[in-house]
């Protein structure tokens, strides 16, 4: 008797050690989803306010502030291009056609991420292509951190409240470098700017691009 009654008092003991672990487990837990939502948050929550105060270097060297809001603009586009990447060049028609259809509603703004090249090639470049908008040098990588591009071409949108909604891909039609489809099938760039001019607001989302790596990113 002596012998079940140490058992059991052995039992009883494990379970109060196992119940004071499981207490502290769920505790601990609190507190990392305590501090997971303090310092979480959405990635367009992360960049609000922010990113207004960021600036650019135009091709005839005025700065300005690419993300400043604009009497009927919803959106800011920065395309990041490179003069010599082939899938940037290929994809300006398609860029042109858009900017055409959300001419007003939606500000578009090529960066050129080969910024120490002449402005004169950039501005070659640029005419060349007959890109309709204003260009702007990222001289010191400034736009492309903000922005989390790595890639060019690659699509960065901003809404009128100056959040971070899209980053990615014009569309799906590269697979992969030096391999495409013969058509798109999905317009990503389009859809997200459709849906803003409209007055929608948008959750952050993203697509991966497929082109050249920026130098540094």
């Amino acid at each position: 008797m002596a012998m079940l009654g140490y058992g059991i008092g052995m039992m009883h003991e494990r379970t109060r050690r196992s119940l004071r672990a499981t207490l502290v487990g769920v505790a601990a837990c609190a507190v990392v989803a305590g501090l997971t939502a303090a310092v979480g948050g959405t990635e367009n929550e992360l960049h609000t306010g922010a990113a207004g105060a960021v600036t650019g270097i135009r091709l005839d060297g005025t700065v300005v502030s690419p993300l400043a809001s604009a009497a009927g603009v919803e959106a800011n586009v920065l395309l990041f291009v490179m003069t010599d990447c082939p899938i940037s060049n290929r994809y300006a028609p398609e860029v042109r056609r858009l900017h055409d259809e959300f001419a007003g509603a939606v500000r578009f703004w090529l960066v050129y991420v080969d910024a120490h090249r002449p402005r004169d090639e950039l501005r070659e470049h640029r005419a060349s292509f007959g890109y309709p908008f204003a260009a702007l040098r990222d001289v010191d990588g400034a736009l492309a951190a903000l922005a989390g591009a790595t890639v060019t071409p690659e699509a960065v949108v901003f809404d009128a409240a100056q959040r971070l909604v899209y980053r990615g891909r014009i569309d799906d039609r590269y697979v992969s470098f030096g391999v495409a489809r013969r058509a798109p099938r999905t317009r990503d760039l389009h859809d997200r700017l459709r849906r803003l001019a409209a007055g929608e607001t948008l959750a952050f989302s993203q697509t991966r691009a497929v082109g050249c790596y920026i130098p540094g990113a």
